[in-house]
């Protein structure tokens, strides 16, 4: 039985980025994305904190986990809608949960050992 190979210019490309195409179908990020994850991170990591701090005595938890989810639900909304231009579905929370849980962590740990306020 002879192997049938594929050509890269056969594939489906799923990523179009706006640094112009490469040799394999790998997720890019754009500048509108990256640009609007930026500010999302800046204004999450200075107002997270203060709106916390309000309503809790400890603000390290509550920021984090808000930090966290509001970060990685960005992460994921620049892929799938800004870059991507799909439609939400399994596939879009799964990462975004991934993404916040993996955010938390780091915003938890950035805050508990005082990198952050």
């Amino acid at each position: 039985m002879a192997r049938t190979w594929k050509v890269k210019n056969e594939e489906k490309r799923e990523y179009n980025p706006a640094q112009g195409r490469t040799d394999y179908n790998i997720p890019m990020l754009g500048y509108r994305s990256a640009l609007f994850i930026l500010v999302v991170v800046f204004t999450t990591v200075f107002t997270a904190p203060a709106l916390t701090g309000l309503l809790f005595e400890d603000f390290r938890i509550p920021a984090s986990l808000l930090s966290g989810l509001l970060v990685g639900y960005a992460i994921a909304f620049a892929q799938y809608y800004i870059e991507r231009k799909k439609k939400a579905d399994r596939k879009f929370h799964v990462l975004a949960l991934v993404l916040a849980l993996f955010m938390t962590g780091l915003f938890f740990f950035l805050y508990t050992m005082g990198v952050l306020f």
